[in-house]
């Protein structure tokens, strides 16, 4: 009997020993074959922006099922204050085991810059007043000091009363856009007024017949004058006749591409296309920026009714707001009430309607049925230069004449 009990007993050992071989066996494998395991906290890649920065979210470690997060360490180049793509790298080393996982922080810039209008946003000038813009600063947390990418946009007509607008903006580096707008109201008594002062303009040109008479009477006279062009298809003769036309000291305005009522006056966009792609053209052939508009038919016309109700109000305030001028008359020749209109009564027109105590914008045409407008302007000059008037071009600095509007 005692000796099964030692082999019973012999047994029970060669058993503690086997199991203890094999947990001994597979605490080596675990260790050859087991890393610790990172998780970081939070997604692998991330994109913040420069103003809400960046607060790391830090990492797990465990290994054999045990939380070692404390041997984590940490190796960060962000710089959440500057626009760029860094990597945060989470290491550990542990019992000589190491394990290795990256993050990808992507810093972006979607904050305008600050934009601030030097002497507010509303001013009130007198007519007749000079007005010099007083401008804009602008600061971007990104780009520093942005003032000089500022744009503005808008006219203000210190000769007429009321309210305008200019529109600023300005960009980052990355797009983002602000923008302000300054109030410039223009009331009271006038301060000064130009007087004996005319302005020729002639609208619906160039012509190749009527406009080189027109011009060779100018240049004679030393006499500048206006052009409101229609569009030209970049005929080579009429780009040299507006290019004499600047030459000699005069300027040019905008009628529009088109004359046509029923397609300039169905919309605002429609309006303001048919003036942006004739300013366009006369940039190209002339490097000559138009800043002056004058609508067909001026601002007080009726037709466009017509097409769209009230588009002539909305028109006298877009224009200004995209940064022109626009004039319309205060002494007809009456050259558009037919395509002859007799020399003398061109001429008795424009001697009735000019006034010595004002300034005169006299409306004239040069387009190919005006031969009579050619002809009666020598006599105009001539008797003009006796009374004492003196003759400018327009410029951005001229008066204006505005219809009231009627649609």
């Amino acid at each position: 009997m005692k000796k099964k009990k030692s082999i019973f007993i012999g047994s029970k050992v060669v058993w503690l020993l086997l199991i203890a071989f094999v947990i001994a066996g597979g605490a080596v494998f675990l260790y050859l074959f087991t890393t610790p395991f990172i998780t970081m906290n939070g997604a692998s890649s991330v994109e913040v922006t420069t103003k809400e920065g960046y607060e790391e979210p830090g990492a797990k470690v465990s290994y054999f099922f045990h939380d070692i997060s404390e041997h984590v360490q940490i190796d960060s180049n962000v710089n959440d204050k500057k626009v760029g793509t860094y990597t945060v790298t989470y290491s550990v080393d542990y019992l000589g085991k190491t394990a290795q996982e990256t993050r990808k922080v992507s810093v972006v810039d979607r904050e305008p810059p600050q934009l601030t209008l030097n002497e507010g946003t509303e001013i009130t000038i007198r007519p007749g007043s000079s007005f010099q813009d007083p401008g804009a600063v602008a600061i971007d947390d990104s780009d520093g000091d942005v003032t000089d990418r500022i744009a503005a946009k808008g006219f203000v007509d210190v000769y007429n009363k009321g309210t305008y607008e200019i529109e600023y903006t300005v960009a980052d580096s990355y797009g983002n856009e602000a923008t302000a707008t300054r109030t410039v109201t223009v009331k009271g008594k006038p301060l000064r007024e130009e007087q004996g002062v005319i302005y020729l303009t002639f609208d619906d040109g160039p012509s190749n017949t009527v406009t080189p008479e027109i011009l060779d009477i100018l240049e004679k006279n030393k006499v500048p004058a206006t052009f409101f062009v229609i569009g030209y298809d970049h005929d080579p003769a009429k780009i040299e006749l507006m290019k004499r036309a600047l030459q000699d000291g005069c300027t040019i305005g905008i009628h529009g591409q088109s004359h046509d009522y029923s397609k300039i006056y169905k919309s605002v966009p429609a309006f303001m296309d048919n003036v942006t792609t004739l300013r366009d053209d006369l940039k190209e052939d002339l490097d000559y920026e138009a800043f002056v508009v004058r609508f067909p038919g001026g601002s007080s016309n009726t037709i466009s009714e017509q097409y769209c109700k009230g588009i002539m109000t909305d028109l006298v305030r877009q224009v200004q707001k995209e940064g022109y001028m626009y004039s319309d008359w205060n002494v007809d020749s009456t050259d558009a009430s037919a395509n002859r209109v007799p020399a003398k009564t061109l001429i008795k027109s424009v001697k009735k309607g000019c006034r010595k105590d004002t300034f005169n914008v006299i409306l004239m045409h040069d387009s190919d049925a005006k031969k009579t407008t050619a002809k009666a302007l020598p006599e105009i000059i001539k008797w003009a230069k006796k009374e004492g008037y003196v003759f400018k071009a327009m410029t951005v600095d001229s008066p204006t004449v505005h219809h009231p509007v009627n649609n």
